[in-house]
This record gives structure tokens, sequence and C-alpha cells, in this order.
């Protein structure tokens, strides 16, 4: 009797193919013409296809543009853990450094796949719905990477170096009430892991790397700068400085 197969069938592969290449599709014409040339119609243009047929793939509009960020997230996710990984897990400020420059490198290689995910409204990334149970150095990478956005990838970085070597924080009762109640639901949504300090400057961080990525993807730096890499190596700079600054306190 013929030997039983385990993998998926024909029709599952011919429909897995076809959403692939709508997605191939889309972000073609995502890159040659921006977020605004992700319409239905035009992608089903493009490959021959009725619009009405595209639905059979994807449900509406937002479902489409959702798998293409989901793509597009997991591509950068890849980028930033090539780029992280270029340094030894002993140097998680060094870690952390190479990450961000992954992320501008990425982002400014990639200005319409930024817009679509970083700039649009109701695209953005979020969290994902299920975390690693901790995050400690080398545990981003785990058994569950499949669940894993990029955001984690820095998070775990604040972790490493966390754990290394405590940096000086803010404690909570430094902080408005209304930032420590969010910064606990916060802090319970991705395992209570980290102190909420140390949350605080991971979400600072992040701010900070994503403004100044941001307004140089969009061009919004050149009124003064001809090239901003020396400022963003200054942020970096900065940073790292605040990062290895020991705790003296041991508030949370």
């Amino acid at each position: 009797m013929p030997a039983q197969t385990t993998g998926p069938d024909r029709r599952t592969r011919t429909r897995d193919a076809t959403s692939a290449e709508i997605k191939a599709t889309a972000r073609a014409r995502l890159v040659a013409a921006g977020p605004a040339a992700l319409t239905l119609r035009a992608i089903a243009r493009d490959m021959g296809l009725t619009a009405p047929a595209l639905y059979r793939y994807f449900g509406s509009h937002e479902d489409l543009v959702g798998a293409v960020c989901a793509d597009v997230l997991e591509e950068l996710t890849a980028a930033l853990s090539t780029g992280r990984d270029t340094v030894p897990l002993g140097d998680p400020l060094g870690r952390l450094g190479a990450t961000c420059r992954a992320f501008r490198t990425w982002a400014l290689g990639h200005r319409e796949e930024f817009q679509l995910v970083f700039a649009s409204a109701g695209a953005g990334p979020t969290m994902p719905p299920t975390m690693p149970p901790t995050i400690s150095p080398g545990s981003v990478d785990g058994d569950r990477k499949g669940d894993l956005s990029f955001g984690v990838v820095f998070l775990g970085l604040f972790a490493e170096i966390w754990h290394q070597q405590p940096f000086a924080v803010r404690d909570i009762t430094d902080l408005p009430p209304d930032l420590v109640a969010q910064l606990q639901r916060f802090s319970a949504y991705v395992g209570d892991v980290l102190p909420l300090g140390v949350l605080a400057a991971f979400l600072s961080g992040w701010v900070r790397l994503y403004g100044a990525v941001t307004v140089e993807v969009f061009g919004h730096l050149g009124f003064a700068l001809g090239d901003p890499e020396p400022m963003f190596e200054l942020m970096l700079a900065d940073m790292a400085r605040e990062l290895s600054t020991p705790r003296i306190s041991s508030g949370t």
C-alpha cells in the first residue's frame, strides 16, 4: 500500500503558494508606489485575477495588509537578531548597540515597508499575544521563537544588561502614579520578568530609537543634518552610558 505522507495536500500547497504570491505582489506594489497602492483591485490586476478572487485568500483589505505587515516584522526580527548576534553574549551593551544599528539600517533600506508597519494608522506592531515565561540572557530565541515580535529582541537585551550589571533606574515612588499603573499592566503582560524601573528605561529607549530612525527615514532632519549618522551614534553613546551607570539603591 502507498506510504502515507504527513505534509500538506496538493490543495493546501496550491493555496499557500497563491497566498504567498498575493503577499509578494502586494509588497512589490508597496515598494514601488507606497502604502496607498495596496488596493485589492490593483493587486488582482497585477496577478491577472479579479478582485473577488482575492477574497478567497484574504477576507478583507485589512487582512491582506496585516499579513504583509506580519511578513515584514518577521524579516525585521531576523535582521535584528543577526545584528545582535554579531556581538558575543558577554557584551550586552555592545549587542544592544548592534541591534539598534541593524534597525536603522533595515529601516533606511526598506522605507516603504517601514512606513506601512510603523507609520500607518492601525498597522503598527504589537507585542505578541503569548510571551516567553521568562526573559533572560539567551532566552529570546528559545523554543517559542515563532511567538516573538521584534520588540522582544530589545526587551531581551535589556534583560541581558540588567542581569549582568543592574543599572540605575528610577524608583517607582518617583514616577507618576498613572505611569506606574500602566507599567504594572505591561509587566504582567510580559510575565513580570523585570522591575518596573527597567521597563520604564526600556520604553524610554524605544521611544528615542524609534523617534531617531523615523525622522531620518522621512527626511525630517535635512534642514540641519546632511548625514544624521553621527547624531544617531551620539544617541547610542548616551544610552550606553545611562545603562552602564551602576544601580545605587535597591528600589524597583
